[in-house]
């Protein structure tokens, strides 16, 4: 496995760390995510009924509902700057939520959260793979069953600028279905193989082809914050494993 991995690394990926961008955004984005958050989806404030908002809100709002529609177009089409600032920033405050002694991190307030994020904001690419890391998280933790066999996923319709945010949209994916497809395939093997099967029938196509038919372009590297316990890792060393295993545990399944 590990040799597969390193094979795929030496093909596909382009290091580029110490990438310096500046990430702009509206001034009342801050502001409504705090409110947002802290009014549990309800901030109405006649100052966020502005453009620059609808989308954010928009997203937020349907990400927060027991049934959603996160799968759709409109959600996985690359959003704006406004958009990904401000998911971020809410993330932020729900990982903050969880801080405390257990863990050997304080907990902020809610503010002070939002101002520290603020001098240190991600590169655009760690922003968009968080963005996708909700979407697919929430789509693995709502769809049961897996229900989304007639959804292509085509990452040319989406506004990707480039083969790297495709990549980005498509292992976030793999990180939370992927990962379950290794499950099935993995956990009392063979006897869950089935499992695995009627899961990837179910899953979403990318491309028009089921994800174990997927061929990765060449991509760049950057850095994402995986733990908040711990440094910015490689993007490509945490995610690329997800898909590697979650393909090679299929094909070892479709043998049986």
């Amino acid at each position: 496995m590990k040799k597969i991995i390193s094979i795929l690394l030496f093909l596909s990926v382009s290091v580029v760390f110490g990438q310096n961008e500046k990430v702009e955004y509206h001034k009342s984005i801050p502001d409504f995510v705090l409110d947002f958050y802290e009014s549990e989806g309800t901030a109405n404030n006649l100052e966020y009924q502005i453009t620059e908002i609808e989308q954010l809100r928009f997203f937020l709002t349907e990400l927060n509902k027991r049934k959603n529609k996160i799968i759709d177009s409109e959600f996985l089409i690359k959003p704006n700057m406004n958009t990904l600032v401000g998911h971020y920033l809410h993330k932020k405050l729900i990982w903050n939520s969880y801080n405390g002694p257990h863990i050997g991190i304080k907990k902020l307030s809610c503010a002070k959260v939002i101002r520290k994020e603020l001098r240190n904001l991600p590169t655009q690419n760690e922003l968009l793979m968080h963005y996708y890391l909700s979407i697919f998280s929430d789509i693995l933790n709502k769809q049961k069953p897996m229900d989304l066999g007639t959804v292509d996923i085509d990452l040319k319709k989406l506004n990707l600028e480039n083969d790297t945010e495709k990549v980005i949209l498509f292992l976030a994916a793999m990180r939370n279905l992927g990962t379950q497809v290794s499950s099935y395939c993995t956990t009392k093997y063979p006897k869950n193989c089935l499992k695995a099967k009627l899961y990837v029938e179910n899953m979403p196509t990318f491309n028009k082809v089921p994800f174990f038919d997927f061929e990765l372009p060449k991509f760049d590297d950057f850095l994402i914050e995986v733990d908040k316990r711990y440094p910015k890792m490689s993007f490509t060393e945490r995610y690329l494993p997800h898909f590697v295993i979650a393909k090679v545990g299929y094909a070892k399944c479709l043998e049986n």
